[in-house]
């Protein structure tokens, strides 16, 4: 009796981890391509099922397409979420992901991984643009920021599974073991886990909310009736200013849109694709020797330590302290890196300094992870009532992964303008921004409820 008491009280802890399965599914697209290209290239056909192996071109396109259906998801997810609600939109625009991984174990020329790469991406935005939202409206007040920062420590997982296991599989076997997440999702989300309260109230299903929230909460029907109406309130109370062109004329829409945005750029302009990408050379110039598969291990392994200790201190902190000490430290060791880099093309001895680049890469990755690969994500599922979430949730995901792109295009000709230390010292120069920006506009959403938020953003400072 006291442990099915136990398993109905913590059901929400079970909700979150099953809509994060998807999660850990779309993480690893990230990472699929470092253990994937090699196997690729290789003239050994029985490492690479393509008949000759890829060109640097088709690498690139290979590494690149998925971020054009990582663009495309949102539109899908922002779309269905409306029509549908969350869980629906979740379930179907999750099944691209285990399309990917099919076509993967099967394919045998080039065109066969590049449908894997756009289906996949296609799936990762519709995830990153519907599970914010979902966990944001199953939680409650006091935890809203530990289950939001469960997608971010999910999406590290992901990463992790592809370098701890990629490189020592052939791809066939890789393709199986990536199917294992997405389809124990599909069982465990679509069967035992209910759909939001937000949408089932947004859809007139009154009881049917009921239920949910009461499994969600392991209380009685009469025990959440309270919650119910604030749900209701919060629903109702901002539902005709939230159509069409009204939206441009609310101001707490206006400012929470402003503020997700210049997150959303934060985290794609601070320099974590520069510094994961040139991480190898980062090592070889101390004269390390760490092959680089066991480099990506330990650099997967110290974000999802990061990412966990987001996850116990954002209930505790607060978003606002995270986010301040994550851009300024993450500044500090871009400037040190970009320093050691600079000494380093002027010819000046840095053989005593061999630390340093170790050091601040390691620093970087640490507090980027602490604040701003994951509280945008936690944000954005607090700003807005439920009635516009599909749609800012869309804007804020397009946005993401527009600018992902762009950075991913623009960085090698940048850095063959600039070099590493210039652009190292930008991409500090805009983390103080970020720093200053977190310090007078990121209001503090912990512990308060959706109305509160929504009143705090429209509160004209005097």
């Amino acid at each position: 009796m006291a442990a099915t008491k136990f398993c109905e009280k913590n059901f929400i802890y079970f909700a979150v981890f099953t809509v994060n399965l998807i999660t850990f599914a779309a993480g690893g697209c990230w990472s699929w391509t470092s253990p994937v290209l090699p196997k690729l290239r290789s003239t050994d056909p029985n490492v690479n099922p393509l008949s000759e192996p890829t060109t640097t071109f088709e690498e690139s396109w290979i590494a690149g397409i998925m971020n054009l259906g990582a663009i495309a998801g949102p539109f899908a997810a922002g779309v269905m979420s409306e029509k549908f609600g969350k869980k629906i939109a979740l379930l179907v625009l999750a099944s691209p992901i285990v399309f990917s991984h099919v076509l993967s174990i099967f394919a045998t020329n080039i065109h066969f991984f590049l449908a894997a790469r756009l289906l996949i991406g296609i799936g990762a935005g519709a995830v990153f643009s519907i599970v914010p939202g979902y966990l944001g409206e199953i939680a409650e007040d006091t935890n809203r920021g530990l289950l939001g920062s469960m997608m971010g420590v999910f999406n590290c997982l992901g990463i992790l599974l592809m370098y701890l296991i990629g490189p020592f599989v052939s791809l066939r076997v890789f393709g199986f073991i990536n199917l294992l997440a997405p389809i124990t999702f599909f069982v465990l989300f679509g069967v035992l886990t209910p759909a939001s309260p937000y949408d089932l109230i947004k859809q007139g299903k009154t009881y049917e909310a009921e239920l949910s929230l009461a499994k969600l909460r392991g209380k009685c029907s009469s025990d959440v009736q309270k919650e119910l109406a604030q749900i209701i309130d919060s629903i109702q109370c901002f539902s005709d200013s939230t159509v069409g062109l009204k939206l441009l004329k609310n101001k707490a829409f206006v400012k929470a849109m402003i503020i997700c945005l210049a997150l959303m750029a934060l985290q794609q302009l601070s320099g974590i694709g520069a510094v994961l990408g040139y991480m190898q050379n980062i090592f070889e110039s101390t004269g390390s020797s760490i092959p680089s598969e066991y480099l990506s291990i330990l650099i997967g392994s110290i974000q999802l330590i990061s990412n966990v200790c987001s996850a116990q201190l954002v209930e505790k902190a607060g978003r606002k302290i995270l986010l301040i000490i994550s851009n300024i430290f993450s500044a500090i060791a871009l400037i040190s890196l970009g320093a050691y880099f600079y000494m380093l093309s002027s010819s000046m001895d840095v053989s005593c300094m061999n630390w340093l680049p170790i050091v601040s890469l390691i620093t970087f990755i640490i507090t980027f992870n602490l604040g701003l690969a994951n509280l945008p994500w936690v944000i954005l599922s607090e700003l807005f009532p439920a009635n516009i979430k599909p749609l800012s949730s869309t804007v804020a995901t397009f946005f993401c992964f527009g600018l992902s792109f762009v950075v991913n295009i623009c960085f090698p000709i940048i850095t063959e303008t600039l070099g590493m230390p210039g652009t190292f010292w930008i991409f500090a120069g805009i983390l103080f921004v970020g720093f200053t920006f977190s310090i007078i506009i990121i209001p503090e959403t912990k512990g308060k409820s959706s109305l509160e938020i929504q009143h705090m953003l429209s509160e004209t400072k005097k």
